[in-house]
């Protein structure tokens, strides 16, 4: 199965994904890459903002979603 692929599948689960999950979970350090994959492919994907502290500050990060 292709990044891609496991990128749809997991967003096909109704389930938000994150680059830091992606890459914990699958090993997909370019999550961007393949959100833009499936963008192209005609897969509508929303992104919102998600923010997290921790003892360096605030990190921004993308949350992708799949519309149905």
């Amino acid at each position: 199965m292709t990044q891609k692929e496991v990128v749809l599948t997991h967003l096909k689960s109704g389930t938000e994904i994150t680059s830091a999950y992606a890459f914990y979970r699958y090993g997909i350090s370019d999550l961007p890459k393949r959100i833009s994959e499936l963008r192209k492919s005609g897969y509508k994907i929303t992104s919102r903002k998600g923010q997290s502290v921790n003892e360096y500050g605030t990190v921004t990060f993308n949350i992708y979603k799949l519309e149905e």
